[in-house]
């Protein structure tokens, strides 16, 4: 009997074993993570997406940049948020310049990605919008490491450099998406699928 547990206990590791293995390719070769390994960040784009329903099962871009703005509004709005917290509470004059400047700019990245206002949303213009955004941001050197510079080394410090190094990271990702959507700064939208234009393609036939 023991023999017979033991050979039955072994069988079932094996079966395990194996569809884990026949697992794992799939996972990894999934339209999702195809797509994010086109961004700069891949393992940011599949944490944060992966996480949203309607992103798990595609690798449509337009689907997954317009559930990227959104959650990049999201992490820019958190941190945010807690720099405008801590300035309530901090003494040292380069702390709170730091939580103030950073705040700022972060909080106007927030403004071209936020569309709570409500009504119909261009995806496109919103699209183009955070794109322009970005190219302006990087030439102006945005960063919330230089306004923090001179502050001194803190807990609320290191949060806050932590938080906004993953909105960056994230903006990063939702800008590349963005650019599979629309293309890059200077260049022309991608043509539409032929499937976009099979309604023109076939001609109106009245018998």
């Amino acid at each position: 009997m023991a023999a017979t547990c033991g050979s039955a206990r072994l069988l079932l590791l094996i079966l395990l074993s194996a569809a884990a293995s026949l697992l794992r390719p799939a996972a990894a070769g999934s339209p999702l993570m195809m797509t994010c390994a086109k961004t700069p960040h891949p393992d940011v784009c599949i944490t944060v997406l992966g996480a949203i329903p309607e992103c798990r099962n595609t690798g449509d871009p337009r689907v997954l940049a317009e559930n990227a703005v959104r959650s990049a509004a999201t992490i820019g709005a958190a941190a945010g948020t807690f720099a405008r917290a801590e300035l309530d509470i901090v003494k040292d004059t380069d702390m709170w310049q730091c939580l103030d400047e950073c705040a700022q700019d972060i909080e106007e990245a927030v403004s071209h990605l936020d569309d709570t206002e409500g009504g119909v949303v261009d995806l496109d213009a919103k699209f183009k919008d955070v794109r322009l955004f970005m190219d302006v941001a990087e030439r102006d050197t945005w960063s919330c490491e230089e306004s923090c510079r001179d502050a001194p080394d803190s807990t609320v410090k290191a949060t806050l450099l932590d938080k906004n190094e993953a909105f960056e990271k994230f903006m990063r990702v939702t800008g590349a998406l963005i650019e599979m959507v629309i293309g890059s700064a200077g260049e022309p939208a991608p043509e539409p699928s032929a499937d976009e234009h099979s309604d023109e393609l076939i001609p109106d036939v009245q018998l």
